[in-house]
């Protein structure tokens, strides 16, 4: 087992490492906090006025050149290997 320096920062009273602990055990199941979710979402309502399915259209589009462009370069590396 690790000791407690090795992730733990070394200057840390012994009650707030006791109290970082506990603090563990008081977290919540969701896997993100609720509160900060709704806020989180409400800001970008706010800050981004576009339909719902704008922005899903956007994201996919983003997430699914990533690799299309890596492909693109991938052939063309070839391409250029084959005619040169």
């Amino acid at each position: 087992m690790l000791p407690l320096g090795l992730w733990l920062p070394s200057g840390l009273p012994a009650g707030e490492v006791a109290g970082l602990l506990l603090s563990l055990a008081a977290h919540h199941d969701e896997i993100v906090d609720p509160d900060f979710l709704a806020w989180l979402k409400a800001r970008l309502d706010h800050l981004i006025s576009l339909d719902p399915w704008v922005l899903v259209v956007i994201l996919t589009v983003i997430v699914l050149s990533i690799p299309a462009t890596i492909v693109g370069f991938y052939v063309y590396q070839q391409w250029r290997l084959r005619y040169s």
